[in-house]
């Protein structure tokens, strides 16, 4: 059985957003007081709060999106690691275990833009490869701090970040 290493994020993910729906209706709530007296909300006015836990929801988004992907790449990683194992068949068995070991060792400098490349062939949908270009270029931007000057193609929501990444996993999988 093939287990989908994204499906933990996801559940924290929606996890979370039920957390910030609780949160914002905590205000309505006849003690609101006391569901918010021991957390930073507690010392805010209700709009103050309300703000904070929008800006908090959009950071969540964000961060979640980096953590799918890096769950991606370590997957992928891990799996073009196991596929070189076969390269132990080839004779001499020496030159081969070098060269296995040589590659194992590199894999985690490559490139994620040359590891998505060479899915190309076993993805029957070729626009999955640019879609995963798109969430990359997202989390790069995450990744280093957002800059203004070098802001990415698109805008990347988890949902849509978490069913790309899916499908390409599922899609491995069966290879």
């Amino acid at each position: 059985m093939n287990i989908n290493p994204l499906n933990l994020i996801w559940e924290a993910y929606e996890t979370s957003q039920g957390c910030f729906k609780i949160a914002e209706k905590s205000f309505k709530h006849a003690d609101k007081e006391k569901l918010v007296v021991k957390t930073c909300l507690g010392l805010k006015t209700e709009n103050q709060a309300q703000n904070l836990i929008q800006q908090s929801r959009a950071t969540a988004k964000d961060l979640f999106v980096l953590a799918l992907w890096a769950t991606f790449e370590r997957f992928l990683r891990s799996y073009l690691q196991i596929k070189a194992e076969k390269l132990r068949t080839i004779q001499p068995p020496t030159l081969a275990s070098s060269f296995y070991q040589q590659l194992y060792r590199e894999l985690e400098f490559w490139k994620p833009d040359d590891m998505l490349d060479l899915l190309k062939s076993i993805l029957p949908n070729s626009n999955l490869i640019g879609q995963a270009k798109q969430i990359l270029e997202y989390r790069d931007w995450i990744a280093h701090g957002k800059n203004p000057d070098k802001c990415p193609s698109a805008t990347i929501t988890p949902t849509f970040a978490y069913e790309t990444l899916s499908e390409i996993v599922q899609l491995i999988q069966l290879n």
